[in-house]
């Protein structure tokens, strides 16, 4: 399986501001003093030496992943990031109208819904797309949000072919050769975490859960949901600090309970997702070093060795992860 993130952000779209750029630019012209850099293969090499935060962006798109089994195509939440997820897809099938994909939502606040609307392979007669989702009234929400009053066409402009299916949460159901099991996450009205299995391997996409209690017990069920992921795909919006207090019951997680849940689960990548719209990329970056840093710790106290830890990834838009 295949992976590609369209967006990583949450709460709203957040694009880098001026500023931010600015001290990018700052930071690599101080660190370039006394290096050679006459020629464009001393500035590439220059390039690729640069701290992550510097030479790589989180983005702003809201919540959007490719994943690609066989030849199926998912596409985990509807987020801003779609809509470049959409303009990609033209170059194939859905450009002619010959395009299948299978749309899962988490649910259906706005950063994971947001993007649709301006889905281009959703106008062009002859696409399939097929919707999964525990919430039965997930087409009423969709065409809600493209009513006059919030979007100048409605749902049913789009001539690709709709298709809602309705899933049980307890049930696991097997979508163009793909096993697919679900998870309920604490998260203001409900969410869902998913669990994609193809021949052997095993990727989990787990954005908006809460996990207020941090018992063993409490966590165990979330842990056997992740067992064996060659992929965890988490939301780590705030820091350890905000979920326990400013930010209760918001519903989000942070960078250092993914890496415990992933410790435990055996998970062998853990992406970090869900960014905060006011975090900037060197926080970001940071978030991943802090949640490594509790990886390390753990393995210190048991018999795992550290080449055998989990390796926990920034998701970003662009980048793309094979299983």
């Amino acid at each position: 399986m295949k992976v590609k993130f369209w967006g990583a952000r949450g709460g709203i779209p957040s694009p880098m501001t001026e500023a931010e750029l600015r001290g990018k630019i700052k930071d690599a012209l101080m660190g370039a003093e006394g290096i050679d850099l006459t020629s464009s293969e001393a500035v590439e090499r220059y390039i690729e030496r640069l701290p992550s935060y510097i030479c790589n962006i989180g983005g702003g798109n809201t919540s959007c992943v490719e994943l690609r089994a066989g030849n199926a195509i998912f596409i985990l939440d509807a987020g801003s990031g779609i809509r470049s997820l959409g303009n990609d897809l033209l170059r194939e099938g859905f450009g002619k109208g010959q395009g299948e994909a299978h749309i899962f939502i988490s649910h259906t606040h706005w950063d994971h819904v947001q993007g649709f609307p301006f889905f281009t392979p959703a106008f062009i007669p002859g696409n399939t797309l097929h919707f999964y989702s525990p919430f039965p009234d997930l087409d009423q929400r969709f065409e809600d949000q493209q009513r006059e009053v919030f979007f100048p066409v409605s749902l049913s402009y789009g001539r690709a072919n709709r298709l809602w299916h309705v899933l049980d949460p307890n049930e696991t159901v097997e979508v163009a050769g793909v096993k697919v099991q679900l998870k309920l996450l604490y998260h203001p009205g409900g969410a869902y975490a998913y669990r994609f299995t193809h021949q052997g391997k095993v990727i989990v996409y787990a954005t908006d859960g809460e996990y207020q209690r941090m018992s063993q017990e409490a966590t165990q069920p979330f842990v056997d949901f992740f067992r064996g992921a060659d992929l965890l795909i988490f939301d780590a919006q705030y820091s350890f600090e905000q979920a326990i207090d400013e930010k209760r019951d918001w519903g989000h997680s942070t960078p250092k309970m993914g890496a415990e849940l992933a410790y435990r689960a055996g998970v062998k990548r853990l992406a970090l997702t869900h960014h905060d719209p006011l975090v900037t990329d060197q926080q970001l970056w940071k978030a991943v070093e802090e949640a490594y840093s509790l990886l390390i710790y753990r393995s210190r106290n048991s018999a795992q060795s550290i080449e055998t830890l989990t390796q926990v990834l920034l998701a970003r838009e662009g980048l793309s992860i094979e299983v």
